[in-house]
């Protein structure tokens, strides 16, 4: 899935003048390079070999859009942290934090249904013009714009940010919604399970980024993505794909504590198969997980 040293160099010397242009549109955006929205990164040496597979820290937030983006918010806030953000300049964009993971949400007109639409991986020395070029040369298009992403065969995204990740720049409090402790203490994701449609494409799209998948059976492939894992697993007949449910580590779980305390606020407990983990639908019908550290 990777491209060699040979092929990687003659790419970057054809598209030098293209990636520069790439580069300072990325270094305006939110999120670009390792300050993330605090402006430009220091400039880093081109890539002296392939820069696919992506070195990675790991998956670190997910991106929902739903009807209601404050009222999820506040929901994700009571269990994992009160203290709730927001975009300084666009309305109705809310952020949770979830130990070093966070979830964003944000909503538009047409907007009935909670919808996951993009998950985020860290990259280390991340330069976004390099990627985009050794993606295209795999049939992987970046997108357009300075926050593209690459959407696999399913339409879900795959945003690339560059280490330490973070709220960007333009994220402002948004107050804190309650004087009470969070119902749990998050320290960040630890997966994230995918239904696809077609295992073997989704698996060579993931692949170009995160290398081989560490495990693969018929029907389910994962990779490891630093200290987290991707899973893909193929839709059941008459199932959407869609991102299935995400896992979250957390310290100290108590579960009938949480239970009792998940269910005050709307959440539905589900079956999680292990007496270990708590599953709970939340107000927008998404599937979480609890994972004790």
């Amino acid at each position: 899935m990777t491209v060699n040293r040979r092929q990687a160099l003659t790419l970057f010397a054809s598209a030098a003048t293209a990636a520069l242009a790439i580069a300072q549109d990325d270094s305006k955006a939110p999120g670009a390079g390792k300050g993330k929205g605090k402006g430009p990164r220091p400039e880093l040496p081109p890539p002296t070999g392939p820069v696919l597979p992506i070195k990675t820290s790991g998956l670190e937030h997910i991106g929902v859009t739903v009807p209601n983006p404050e009222a999820s918010a506040k929901f994700y806030g009571k269990i994992f942290d009160p203290q709730l953000f927001k975009e300084r300049d666009i309305p109705n964009r809310f952020y949770c934090k979830t130990g070093t993971a966070y979830l964003a949400f944000g909503t538009n007109a047409d907007v009935k249904v909670g919808k996951i639409d993009h998950i985020c991986a860290l990259a280390v020395d991340y330069q976004a013009q390099y990627v985009r070029t050794a993606l295209e040369a795999l049939g992987i298009a970046m997108g357009t714009g300075p926050v593209a992403m690459p959407t696999d065969g399913d339409g879900m995204r795959l945003q690339l940010l560059g280490v330490p990740g973070g709220l960007a720049g333009t994220i402002i409090p948004a107050g804190r919604i309650s004087q009470d402790d969070p119902i749990v203490q998050a320290i960040g994701i630890d997966h994230i399970t995918q239904w696809v449609s077609n295992l073997d494409a989704s698996t060579k799209f993931y692949g170009a980024f995160f290398g081989k998948e560490s495990s693969r059976t018929a029907s389910r492939a994962t990779f490891d993505v630093a200290r987290t894992k991707l899973v893909l697993e193929t839709a059941p007949a008459g199932e959407a794909p869609r991102v299935h449910h995400f896992a979250l580590r957390v310290a100290g779980l108590n579960r009938s504590d949480a239970t009792a305390k998940l269910t005050a606020l709307g959440a539905k407990i589900m079956p999680s198969g292990d007496e270990g983990f708590l599953r709970f639908q939340d107000l927008d019908g998404f599937l979480v997980e609890l994972k004790p550290a």
